[in-house]
């Protein structure tokens, strides 16, 4: 979401980065105009106690000169809030929108770096006031992460958020053309992100991931009661046509049953996802790969640097 630099319009790979998590994670993608996405490179190394000097030699081991680099920002270093835009300029509109969010973030407003990205206008309602959304990240964290690159010789060009990572692998799909529901579980939280066209249009956190739903299986229900209502919101409030199908991404772990019990509550079609279908891959990448990689790969996804 942070761009922090123009590159030339001719380089077409871009280097996605996890500094973040048990595992640090690097994944080059090269995208060519009627080819699928080629991942030329990808790395990991299991963060330790010196996860400094580990995130410098991932960057230093897998970067090439003059290397787009896109760094996905931790979970707990900003919020994406769906707000009403304010009715000002746009040169205004930043200001505007730290005083509009300052009362819905738990840090101090003057402590926030502000981005944001508004909807398309076709999914507004007749006369209604248009949104968008706001990620407010905590300066201090997006410093720190700026400066561990610039100790590698890097050269960073955005910093990204998990969400729009999703929606990059979301755009993989064919079924986001008619609009999609993506499911992303780790081991302990989760996201369902709502997207059609490439346009995220909401994203939903959740509290309970792959872990959960092992140990209690009634916890699907509740998923397919998050999706439902992700679903109704979008409808209601962005006039978006009801998505078919949830993509489930790839798991550590094997979700227990969780399709039959998401196809049994949502009537939706559920099916997993293998990035190895659409990526062009030097190997296929096993589930754990793809898995521990999502977020480096959707960062690298990237179309440009401005979306």
């Amino acid at each position: 979401m942070w761009n922090l630099r123009k590159t030339s319009p001719t380089l077409s790979s871009l280097t996605g980065v996890v500094p973040f998590g048990e595992t640090l994670v690097l994944a080059r993608i090269n995208r060519t105009r009627g080819s699928r996405p080629r991942l030329e490179h990808y790395r990991e190394i299991p963060a330790d106690g010196a996860a400094t000097r580990n995130f410098s030699h991932l960057i230093q081991a897998g970067i090439h000169a003059r290397e787009r680099l896109s760094l996905v920002t931790p979970w707990e270093a900003y919020k994406i809030l769906l707000v009403d835009a304010p009715d000002v300029p746009p040169q205004e509109l930043r200001s505007a929108l730290r005083w509009k969010i300052k009362d819905l973030i738990d840090f101090h407003v003057d402590d926030a770096l502000i981005d944001l990205f508004e909807l398309p206008a076709d999914s507004q309602a007749a006369g209604g006031r248009a949104s968008l959304y706001c990620i407010a990240a905590r300066a201090e964290a997006i410093r720190s992460l700026v400066d561990s690159v610039a100790e590698t010789g890097a050269i960073l060009t955005v910093i990204d958020i998990p969400e729009m990572c999703i929606r990059n692998l979301s755009a993989l799909a064919p079924e986001d053309q008619q609009g999609l529901v993506t499911l992303h579980l780790e081991t302990q939280r989760g996201l369902v992100v709502v997207t059609r066209q490439h346009t995220l249009y909401l994203a939903r956190r959740l509290d309970f991931g792959v872990e959960t739903l092992q140990l209690v299986p009634a916890t699907a229900e509740q998923l397919a009661l998050e999706i439902q209502r992700s679903m109704d919101y979008c409808d209601r409030h962005f006039h978006l046509a009801l998505a078919q199908t949830v993509l489930i991404l790839p798991t550590l772990a094997p979700p227990g049953n969780l399709s039959e019990s998401l196809k049994e509550y949502t009537g939706l079609a559920v099916r997993h996802c293998d990035l190895n279908q659409y990526l062009d891959c030097a190997r296929p990448l096993a589930i754990e790969e793809q898995a521990r990689g999502l977020l480096a790969i959707g960062a690298a996804l990237r179309l440009d640097p401005e979306s």
